[in-house]
């Protein structure tokens, strides 16, 4: 058995105080932005190292590599929502590998931020001041939970009230 047969070591990270009203808007955005880079490069009209080109290259590589370890996870919002929570807590169980990914991927949203106020190929526009400070945050959970550090709630980073 070589080192990439063996199954990947999990660290767990927790998402305390997720304003759900807040996810599920950067999630329409990303989704938005997701499907808008696809269409560009389906027809042709960025290069292969273009921001669309790469963000939807690194996306699907990020499903393809975490998404049987977060599917829980949006079931678990979504169930929250449909109960009528403004909050919830999120426990997460993923490779350690997870923390250069999450990094790289928060460098590219950025990037992703300036090409869409540029106008130019998106109609998505960037994304506002809180999406961008909830996105940051939880990547940035990822990455310091995978160092070992206690999580920090959504209320001491994004504010104090959950309908954030």
């Amino acid at each position: 058995m070589t080192e990439e047969d063996s199954p990947p070591q999990l660290i767990e990270v927790r998402l305390l105080g997720i304003p759900l009203a807040l996810q599920q808007r950067a999630a329409e955005h990303n989704d938005g932005l997701r499907r808008e880079c696809q269409l560009l490069v389906e027809q042709g009209h960025v290069d292969p190292s273009s921001i669309p080109a790469r963000l939807v290259a690194l996306a699907a590589d990020l499903d393809r590599r975490f998404e049987s370890f977060t599917a829980s996870s949006r079931s678990e919002l979504e169930k929250a929502v449909e109960r009528g929570e403004v909050a919830a807590d999120l426990s997460i169980r993923v490779p350690s590998a997870v923390k250069p990914a999450a990094a790289q991927f928060k460098e590219l949203l950025a990037e992703a931020d300036a090409y869409c106020e540029t106008g130019e190929h998106l109609l998505t526009l960037a994304p506002t001041a809180d999406i961008v400070a909830f996105r940051n945050w939880v990547l940035d959970e990822f990455i310091q939970q995978a160092d070992g550090r206690d999580p920090i709630p959504w209320a001491e980073v994004g504010g104090a009230s959950p309908s954030n």
